[in-house]
This record gives C-alpha cells, sequence and structure tokens, in this order.
C-alpha cells in the first residue's frame, strides 16, 4: 500500500425536519455548521485512493476540519479504497449516534464499510486493533476479501484485476472525461496494488426492460451503518451525513465488541462492482464529527 499525502425515512419525517429544524429529524445529529471545530476530523493518517473512472488524488484537507468551509470532497475510487483519520479527542460511546460522516450531497449510494479505533496506549497514532461497524447487509457481505489491480499498459487500455474469489476482469477505461488507466499511483514502483476489506453486496441493479440500461440502487438495498449513503434511515438530508453508531462495533469474526470510546475512523469504498455506463461504485467522502 502507499500513503498519498497530498493527494427510509418517509415523506412525512423529512418534510417534518424541514418545519421544526434539523435537529429534528436526527436528534443526536447536529447541523454542519459548528463554531466548535474541535468536534470534526483532526488529522489524516494515510490516503489511498483505488482505481476508477471517479477515482483520483485529492487534498487530504476536505476531509479534516468543517466541510461547510469548503466545497470538495475525497475520491475513495473503486473497491478498497480508504481513507484513515483521527479526532482531536476520544468519541466516547453513549446511547444512540455517536458520530457522522458526510458525504457527497445528492449522489446515489456508494456504500463504504467505517471501521473504528481505541487509542488504548495513548500515542495518538491509529497502530491497534480495527473494528467495523456493522451495517444491515453484514451477514450478506464477504470478509477477508480482496483485489489486486495491475497497472494498464498504456494510457487508453483498460485496467485488469483478479479478487481472492479467483475472478478476473477489467476497469474499462474511457468513462468520462480521464481515463482510468492514467489514474494510477506515481509512488507505486510495482505494476499492481492490493486492497483488502469487506466486501459489500452489488448496489446497483439495471432496471431496463429495453436493451438499454437504467441502473438504480433499491431503496431497501442499504438502510443503515454506511458512509455515503443517502438512502438509510441514518441520513440527514439537511447535513448530508450518515450517522454511526459505536455500539455496532464487531471483531473480525463477527462478535460483538463493548468500547467505551474510539479516537480513529477508517472509511473504505466496500462494493466492487461496474455498473454498465456508470463504471465502478466509488464513495466520495467530505469529512466526519464527534455527535454532542
Amino acid at each position: 500500500m502507499i500513503c498519498i499525502k497530498n493527494t427510509s425515512f418517509s415523506f412525512y419525517l423529512l418534510a417534518l425536519c424541514f418545519v421544526v429544524g434539523a435537529s429534528s429529524c436526527l436528534p443526536e445529529s447536529q447541523d454542519v455548521v459548528d463554531t466548535d471545530n474541535s468536534n470534526f476530523i483532526h488529522k489524516v493518517f494515510e490516503y489511498v485512493y483505488a482505481p476508477g473512472m471517479l477515482a483520483k488524488s485529492a487534498d487530504v484537507e476536505y476531509f479534516i476540519g468543517n466541510p461547510a468551509l469548503h466545497s470538495r470532497w475525497i475520491y475513495l475510487g473503486g473497491f478498497g479504497g480508504y481513507i484513515i483519520a483521527g479526532f482531536e479527542r476520544d468519541v466516547v460511546n453513549k446511547e444512540g449516534f455517536d458520530f457522522e460522516i458526510y458525504a457527497l450531497k445528492g449522489a446515489m449510494p456508494e456504500p463504504a464499510i467505517v471501521y473504528v479505533m481505541t487509542d488504548d496506549n495513548n500515542d495518538g497514532l491509529p497502530n491497534e486493533r480495527w473494528y467495523e461497524l456493522k451495517g444491515n447487509q453484514f451477514d450478506n457481505s464477504q470478509r477477508n476479501y480482496w483485489v489486486r489491480y495491475y497497472k494498464a499498459v498504456n494510457d487508453s487500455s483498460n485496467i485488469n484485476w483478479r479478487d481472492s474469489n479467483g475472478k478476473v476482469g477489467e476497469l474499462f477505461s474511457g468513462y468520462g472525461s480521464i481515463h482510468t488507466s492514467l489514474w494510477w499511483w506515481s509512488e507505486t514502483k510495482t505494476d499492481s496494488i492490493t486492497f483488502y476489506g469487506t466486501r459489500l453486496p452489488d448496489s446497483y441493479e439495471n432496471q431496463s426492460t429495453t436493451s438499454g440500461q437504467l441502473w438504480t440502487v433499491p431503496n431497501e438495498k442499504f438502510t443503515w451503518g454506511y458512509a455515503e449513503n443517502n438512502y438509510g434511515t441514518d441520513y440527514s438530508q439537511l447535513t448530508g451525513a450518515n450517522c454511526l453508531d459505536i455500539s455496532n462495533a464487531v471483531d473480525s469474526l463477527g462478535n460483538h465488541i463493548d468500547l467505551l470510546s474510539i479516537r480513529f475512523i477508517k472509511v473504505q469504498t466496500a462494493v466492487f462492482q461496474q455498473a454498465g455506463w456508470t463504471n465502478e461504485v466509488s464513495a466520495e467522502l467530505r469529512g466526519a464529527k464527534e455527535i454532542k
């Protein structure tokens, strides 16, 4: 791996939010406009985007602090792309939601799994054990999954891949204004890179009844527990954030883990799918904030 350093709520409930204010939509959540900057992400430790049409490096500053102060975001790219960041202080596991992750408003769900880590050794570094936050598709996901991407032979070629299931395929180049193959890492001198993580079920389905393509995400597919999921019951239309609960933490075997607090988060694109002309599913994020 490399470190890129510069780089259903109902209609009624949604309407009620606009009548009585954002804090009534998700009582545990706050609006993105917050004068206390210490509630937000304090530092990014690692950022590695994965290949795909919407994969490119972005300034890690777009994940730090209050996202209301800028209009940019971090690209995680296709499956495996991730960012590791930390809060200024421990986020306490209390009743209800504990923190929220901001994403690109108005985008179709491109679910990313969230992992959390404590700072029990008090060294301020994310060097302990990661715990996955369980979401509604946990039982349908594949853990210990990996994908190896191979560098394209030229700037207009597809990127080949192989995964832990023994499958092979290509990420198609040429969608969008920039070729998929152009998004490789100058720091990576080898001809391949491998991403590990939990893989969620495919999100998009082709609903077209003709030879055309109409790719959509069913409303009931991802209902809670993921970042960049505006179909979730934990999503605020006003702030553009999904709310997360530390109490949903599980270990690598899927066993519940009681955590009093966390300091660090890892957010990783968890769907590995090319949905026709929309190409790969790739998460875009704008930061995170502790919920008081």
